[in-house]
């Protein structure tokens, strides 16, 4: 009975596949395959897409304008689910006048937050923020309710997103990633709409789950991933295995902020086993990440080295094609400024190039002129680690208050956050990209005036080089204590203590130590061979 069935399925898939090459179907067979590539889209994004590229080529083919309208919104999502954002921008200004013409107004207020969401990936923020706007207004427009409040709830999602990419306060990100959790609890029961509104509250709870996390309120992140989990494993919901591989990931990355690395592994490899179904690079990306990173702590070599391939090969796979994606709009850009300002930047790039080579050349003559002062810089350093505490990488606090103060804090105020600054450090919650002065204050709860002038009188430093400072001790210490570390590239030392990249990396631990990080981690292999002989 179960071969009739999968012939049954096959002659049809095929029969199928053949009216699409031959652009023979009808307008409503290709109403039905957008509906089929949608429910594809749970188990099989990739076939999903190559299915939709199909239907939207016949319906261009036939200028079924309702059938280019439906596969071409159907294409932007799932193109935004594996982050092809340029391909979500080309198919918007067709999709969004195809809309208008119809007056659909549910289709066109998700061309906007489609559209809105990819720029905010691109870092295109004022452009996004309009998309989202114009979005949320057409939105109100929808009936029936349930379609209505599905809408608002995926555009509270992408808001809250993009607060979170332009570094609004934390408390702002969960105002709209609340909403989102009202607007889908208020969806009905109904048929056609479950699956819908329990994607939505499983990705509202784990968005929550992830706030909770950034401000330190472990239990509640717990609780909500639970509940995420719950919904997405529940096969009543029909909740994509996309999300669900998002949620395990996240639960990964839980267990190792705690400590937790076996649980860690755990999660990842049921994420790495799941999402081997759907692909999707990003997620995998973190995935190898968290596992390489669990394994390094439980002094597995083995899977650390082998973990640290898979995500350095990745990670090099999607900046190459994230460079491709967004050179599209920048090229764009460069068009509409015309020859002339090509020009110019063709001179800049020249200057640069002759520049950047006279700092080779001059970098190579002054090395063979310093190389005994930066062995002492070296020294200096070493000398300096082991008399540290190297379980504490943290800098020191001097707990004399100043007589003059530049603003007035109650002596009570700085006692308090100095505490909490030596917390924070002692947490080394500093190695992540995204901190700021403002997110930083906000997590101690005080301002960022305070904050910036009691890291100036009791830090001796400004905001950016106390961060820095931190990074580059927490950096050298792995180095100096775990010789796994000495063994990766820069690039990946760079972004495992905060820093956006290599360079700026390389220039921050020069100015800190005094030698570059090269220089360091063939001097630390040196001695190491040297003690082991």
């Amino acid at each position: 009975m179960k071969t009739t069935v999968l012939l049954l399925f096959l002659v049809i898939s095929g029969f199928f596949h053949a009216q699409l090459n031959s652009g023979s179907l009808t307008n409503s067979q290709i109403d039905s395959e957008i509906i089929r590539a949608e429910e594809l889209s749970k188990s099989n994004p990739v076939k999903s897409i190559e299915l939709l590229n199909e239907i939207y080529l016949v319906s261009k083919k036939t200028d079924y304008k309702k059938g280019i309208l439906g596969s071409s919104t159907s294409l932007m999502a799932k193109y935004y689910d594996v982050g092809n954002h340029k391909k979500v921008i080309e198919l918007s200004t067709e999709a969004e006048k195809l809309a208008l013409e119809a007056k659909d107004d549910a289709k066109l207020a998700n061309v906007y937050r489609l559209r809105a969401s990819s720029y905010t990936e691109l870092g295109f923020n004022s452009e996004s923020i309009i998309e989202f706007r114009k979005s949320l207004k057409i939105a109100e427009k929808v009936s029936p309710e349930d379609r209505k409040n599905y809408l608002k709830a995926l555009i509270y999602t992408g808001i809250g997103l993009y607060l979170a990419h332009v570094n609004a306060p934390l408390d702002s990100v969960i105002s709209y990633q609340k909403k989102c959790l009202e607007s889908a609890v208020l969806i009905g029961d109904r048929e056609d709409f479950m699956a819908k509104k329990y994607h939505l509250l499983a990705l509202s709870y784990m968005n929550l789950g992830m706030t909770s996390v950034a401000s330190n309120r472990i239990s509640d992140a717990e609780n909500y991933f639970g509940k995420a989990l719950k919904i997405a494993q529940n096969k009543r919901y029909k909740v994509s295995n996309n999300l669900e591989v998002t949620i395990l990931n996240e639960y990964a990355w839980l267990n190792y902020d705690q400590k937790k690395y076996n649980q860690a592994i755990d999660y990842a490899e049921k994420a790495e086993q799941l999402e081997r179904q759907v692909s999707i690079p990003y997620i995998r990306r973190d995935i190898y990440e968290v596992s390489f990173k669990s394994y390094v702590e439980l002094g597995k070599k083995e899977a650390s080295k082998k973990y640290m391939n898979f995500y350095t090969k990745l990670n090099d796979s999607l900046v190459n094609e994230e460079k491709k994606t967004i050179s599209t709009p920048v090229k764009k850009m460069m068009d509409e400024q015309g020859e002339a300002h090509t020009g110019s930047i063709q001179k800049i790039l020249l200057f640069t190039l002759v520049f950047v080579l006279f700092l080779i050349a001059a970098g190579i003559f002054l090395w063979k002129r310093n190389q005994k002062k930066l062995h002492e810089s070296y020294e200096a350093v070493i000398n300096n680690l082991k008399k540290t505490d190297h379980d504490t990488p943290v800098q020191n606090i001097r707990l004399e208050i100043p007589s003059e103060k530049s603003i007035n804090i109650t002596d009570d105020t700085v006692k308090m956050i100095l505490a909490k600054l030596e917390k924070f450090e002692k947490s080394q919650k500093f190695i992540k990209k995204d901190l700021s002065l403002t997110s930083l204050a906000n997590d101690l709860n005080t301002n960022t005036r305070y904050l910036s002038e009691i890291i100036k009188q009791y830090k001796e430093n400004n905001y950016n080089n106390y961060i820095n400072g931190l990074r580059i001790n927490y950096i050298t210490n792995k180095l100096y204590e775990n010789p796994i570390y000495r063994e990766y590239k820069i690039s990946y030392l760079a972004e495992a203590c905060g820093f956006s990249s290599r360079e700026v990396f390389a220039v921050i631990f020069k100015k800190e130590t005094g030698v570059s990080p090269s220089y360091f981690i063939n001097n630390l292999k040196k001695d190491s061979l040297e003690s082991a002989s």
